[in-house]
């Protein structure tokens, strides 16, 4: 048997999220062989859909922002079949929704939303400042938080307790805006330059699409590795595959339990995401647009009828998407009925034919991010990507996987030319 050369041993990558997949797209498109491996029968990681009694639910509300660089990059946006949302949202305060517009992108919707009590003319002209570049953040300090940002920037309690509260904890995930102003920096900036949208079949199709350009038989699902060495993994099977490089695209605290490393794990902020179904005769809007709750009375944070987005429902019926922030204490069904009587309050008697269909603890939704990371040195022949490793999002997700890549690349050629380092 011709001894296999060390340059054509594949590189052993483990965890199929967008980071995993990154990496082994990176690698496959400049010829270097992989192996990639996922604990779960779905690629996908954070970023999966489910089929449910005939619905499509996303884990968790979840959008792509088209200006992300790295989804240019990887992504083919017509194939994906994206479906934009309105820029700007409908703020529940004192009994109605009142509408907040993107002012560049819809100027007369946006003048009407100049005559709204969600925030003062003051506040409004500030937003418009930040979307032309005439107010910025960028002299703050990286370790000032959003919420201490805003108020330096001179908005009022009214806009950030009714819009950027809500608006950003559907972001961030977590109550208090701790994230730092670089994070809001970053989303406020693809927010502008491009739109928010959902692929037509849900946001699964993101790591669907990332899993069609690779060789199928070089992804080993349903494959937990429990071991990792310098070149080595090690499955809980007993199998163990051996590589030029292994690469830990899991999540942190999964990382660090393979490598046998005891270092504190990454905080993660939580959300709950409930789905319920109603008859499409009872849309209150057919427009793709956030609903968000500038009263603070909760739980429901924000809303979204998903299926004004997306082929998420049977014929017939449509269907909303609610994030609640903070609430892990309660269970699912408690929360439910409580949605339920906001859903009342903000709907009206209609909400009595909407059914509950499935709710979401995802416990690890996003890392917390209350200042920017410092990148981990990588240890020998192991290396480490995750969207953990920049200020979380898809983009950080899948541009750490392409880093990540990169940097094998530059070895795998070196070998290529020169042979095996002595």
């Amino acid at each position: 048997m011709a001894k296999v050369k060390y340059q054509d041993t594949p590189v052993l990558i483990v965890g199929a999220g967008l980071s995993g997949l990154a990496c082994a797209v990176t690698l496959a498109k400049a010829g270097v062989p992989f192996l990639l491996f996922d604990q779960a029968e779905k690629i996908g990681g954070r970023v999966q859909t489910d089929e449910v009694s005939g619905y499509r639910l996303d884990r968790g509300f979840q959008v792509l922002l088209t200006a992300y660089p790295e989804a240019q990059r990887f992504l083919d946006y017509e194939k994906l079949d994206l479906q934009a949302c309105y820029p700007g949202s409908k703020v529940w305060f004192d009994n109605r929704f009142h509408r907040v517009a993107d002012p560049i992108r819809h100027p007369m919707d946006g003048v009407k939303s100049l005559l709204t009590p969600i925030g003062t003319l003051g506040d409004k002209l500030k937003v418009g400042m930040m979307r032309m570049g005439l107010l910025s953040s960028k002299s703050m300090p990286d370790n000032c938080s959003t919420i201490n940002a805003l108020g330096e920037m001179g908005f009022g309690d009214s806009m950030i307790n009714r819009f950027w509260k809500p608006f950003m904890r559907g972001v961030f995930l977590e109550d208090e805006l701790s994230t730092t102003i670089r994070k809001f920096e970053e989303t406020f900036r693809f927010f502008s330059t491009g739109d928010t949208v959902l692929p037509k079949k849900g946001i699964g199709e993101i790591p669907i699409q990332l899993a069609g350009e690779l060789p199928q038989e070089n992804i080993l699902l349903g494959t937990k590795i429990c071991k990792v060495d310098r070149d080595t993994i090690k499955s809980i099977d007993g199998n163990q595959w051996q590589g030029r490089a292994v690469v830990l695209a899991t999540e942190d605290f999964h990382a660090n339990q393979l490598l046998g490393l005891d270092q504190p794990n990454e905080e993660w902020n939580a959300v709950d995401c409930l789905y319920f179904s109603l008859p499409t005769t009872d849309l209150p809007s057919d427009e793709p647009i956030l609903y968000l709750d500038g009263s603070g009375e909760g739980p429901i944070n924000n809303l979204t009828f998903v299926s004004n987005l997306c082929s998420c429902s049977p014929p017939g019926q449509a269907l909303a998407s609610v994030s609640v922030i903070g609430k892990k204490d309660l269970d699912m069904e408690k929360i439910a009925t409580l949605a339920m009587k906001q859903l009342f309050q903000w709907f009206g008697p209609m909400v009595k034919h909407w059914a509950y269909v499935k709710g979401y603890r995802i416990r690890q939704a996003v890392p917390s991010c209350p200042n920017p990371p410092i990148p981990t040195p990588a240890l020998t022949r192991v290396f480490r990507c995750g969207d953990y490793f920049g200020l979380p999002s898809i983009d950080a997700a899948m541009k750490s996987g392409r880093l990540t890549a990169e940097h094998i690349i530059k070895e795998h050629n070196f070998l290529q030319v020169n042979g095996p380092r002595n």
